[in-house]
């Protein structure tokens, strides 16, 4: 456990397209390891990097009930028809928690790509996830470079590092979230292969897909 982020807030994003037991198996790992003090799953409303397909207000109603016990889904990015990781944090940053955003180490890779980068990184803390093999190897080479080009600074501990301004940390985590493809999902359901996804799923989720129609069902 990471002391420094007991207190914290983890902001798990994503598109949730569908919401599968990866996801969950995320989150509940973040409250392990690194220890957050809760974890705010928030679906993305827009994402310039990714085709969504599926309207927002399904893939927020299907995380409602993936994460329903287990995590606060906050519509936050809906109402305020948020496109990018910065408006997103500014909009978060004056609800009185501090606040570290999750992202898997093929996002540690794409960040500068992202806009206002490097800027984002001081917005709030950041959690790496690696995912088994290799994630965490992965998430350190990506690391390694920015410290190179200055844009962090390693700190004396394992997997840690700090903007230069040290107004904000990056740690680096490795989690037993299986590696599971939301696209294949997808590709399951719309060959009417139910019997594919239904472990894949949370309880209520494949319900849901089907009540509404979706992925082709």
């Amino acid at each position: 456990m990471i002391s420094g982020l007991r207190g914290h807030t983890a902001l798990f994003g994503g598109t949730f397209n569908p919401p599968h037991r990866g996801h969950l198996r995320a989150v509940k790992g973040l409250l392990e390891n690194p220890g957050v003090r809760r974890v705010k799953v928030v679906p993305s409303f827009g994402t310039p990097l990714k085709e969504t397909g599926v309207p927002y207000a399904h893939r927020l109603a299907m995380a409602r009930i993936a994460f329903e016990g287990l995590a606060e889904v906050d519509g936050v990015e809906g109402e305020h028809r948020i496109e990018f990781t910065w408006q997103l944090l500014e909009t978060l940053k004056n609800r009185g928690e501090p606040l570290a955003f999750v992202a898997g180490s093929d996002q540690l890779e794409s960040l500068p790509r992202w806009k206002r980068f490097p800027e984002v990184l001081g917005q709030c803390d950041w959690i790496i996830l690696g995912r088994k093999p290799g994630g965490l190897d992965r998430a350190e080479r990506a690391a390694a470079v920015l410290a190179a080009g200055g844009i962090l600074t390693r700190t004396e501990s394992p997997g840690i590092y700090h903007t230069p301004e040290k107004a904000t940390h990056l740690h680096l985590c490795e989690t037993d979230a299986p590696e599971l493809s939301s696209t294949r999902i997808r590709e399951f359901l719309a060959l009417n292969q139910k019997e594919s996804v239904g472990e894949l799923l949370p309880p209520g989720v494949l319900d849901y897909i089907e009540r509404n129609k979706l992925y082709g069902t």
